[in-house]
């Protein structure tokens, strides 16, 4: 039941939403739908729900929590609850996601509206190149970059060739001039 309104809450936003469970075992699925065509009847937005479970939703039954993270990966949710009973086993294996809710009582819900720093997240699959909204968008950084005279002499020639590659004669001549000999 928790795992059919889980998915409910997300779906419940529009149409559009997107709701997926992945799981290893086909039993749980059948459970969760049990669940859902139980539970839809009594919810207000049934009809956005039904919809958006219908054309945008899926319940799919991996190999292995192994496969279930390498799928999540590549959709790199804004959401991602890990309802397993050793969440922080999968955690490592989870490496695209806006924000991950590890264990059975951590609802998406609860990072809506009071756990967590905020809930600006990356949105369709957004997640595989950024983060969510955080203290670093706020803060100006510059990057520093030093090299030695020895390791001027290695990264020189990589610079000249990818220069020359891109027709900047300039920018590989200002490499080349601090290679000895």
């Amino acid at each position: 039941d928790w795992v059919a309104m889980d998915l409910f809450s997300q779906a419940e936003h529009d149409e559009l939403a997107q709701s997926i469970l992945l799981c290893p075992d086909a039993g749980y699925i059948d459970q969760v739908q049990a669940a859902i065509d139980r539970l839809l009847p009594e919810m207000p937005r049934a009809a956005i729900i039904a919809r958006s479970l219908t054309d945008r939703g899926a319940l799919i039954h991996t190999r292995s929590m192994e496969e279930a993270c390498e799928i999540s990966n590549r959709i790199a949710p804004e959401h991602l609850e890990v309802s397993s009973r050793e969440p922080h086993r999968w955690e490592p294996l989870l490496r695209h996601a806006g924000a991950i809710f590890l264990g059975a009582y951590t609802s998406e819900s609860l990072g809506d509206y009071c756990a967590g720093p905020n809930h600006v997240l990356p949105t369709s699959g957004t997640a595989r190149f950024s983060s969510p909204l955080g203290v670093y968008d706020f803060q100006k950084r510059s990057s520093l970059i030093e090299v030695s005279e020895q390791g001027a002499q290695s990264l020189g020639r990589i610079a000249s060739v990818l220069a020359h590659g891109e027709g900047l004669q300039a920018h590989a001549r200002a490499a080349e001039m601090r290679l000895k000999g």
